[in-house]
């Protein structure tokens, strides 16, 4: 398995954190978040990705965000994120959502493009499927071009159900590596208003 840094919200998601180190050992995860304190703030933003990169992602080549009720708005977290996806050797990204989250950011329905008149089952997002999804996450799930519906396959950044992840972690963090040597168009910049490591910051973790 490819070393995976875990990118979660301490307070809320430490439960699903601990139960992939207890099932599949630390050895291959790599479980050393930012916390208060260990950045520089009044530093720029290249050096604030750099030190994170250097210090808590040095070894990684996965990054693995577990996605919960609050995720979306942990300044660490996306810095975590952002941070793996900086300079020229980007890490893997893949979203694991807490089930109950899942069920709120998703519904089933059925394809009705007249594009590939295929009528699939498909997975459709809801109101809060971007109020949910850490900004990042949510740029790399969306696909560029012009067709009817996509898999995750398609698109850098896979979102998924937990207990779907836990299941068969090695397949879906291999999946994620794999990705790394495609043509992917990567957002690596999080958006002005997202909660983020900065000087003054307005949000804590």
């Amino acid at each position: 398995m490819h070393k995976t840094f875990i990118s979660y919200h301490h307070a809320n998601d430490q439960d699903l954190k601990d139960l992939i180190i207890e099932k599949f050992g630390g050895d291959h995860f790599i479980d050393k978040s930012v916390s208060n304190g260990d950045i520089n703030t009044n530093n720029a933003e290249e050096t604030i990705m750099r030190s994170i990169r250097e210090d808590f992602l040095s070894d990684s080549t996965v990054t693995l965000v577990i996605v919960g009720y609050e995720t979306a708005r942990r300044p660490f977290v996306n810095s975590e994120i952002q941070a793996s996806l900086w300079g020229s050797n980007p890490n893997g990204l893949l979203a694991v959502v807490r089930d109950e989250v899942y069920d709120q950011i998703y519904q089933s329905g059925t394809c009705t493009s007249t594009q590939c008149n295929c009528g699939i089952t498909l997975r459709l997002p809801t109101n809060l499927h971007k109020y949910y999804l850490p900004d990042l996450v949510y740029k790399n799930h969306e696909y560029d071009g012009i067709i009817a519906h996509y898999s995750d396959d398609q698109v850098y950044c896979a979102v998924m159900k937990y207990s779907s992840f836990i299941s068969n972690p090695e397949k879906y963090i291999d999946e994620a590596f794999e990705k790394r040597k495609g043509d992917f168009k990567i957002k690596k910049k999080l958006s002005l208003e997202t909660p983020k490591i900065q000087p003054n910051p307005l949000y804590f973790w």
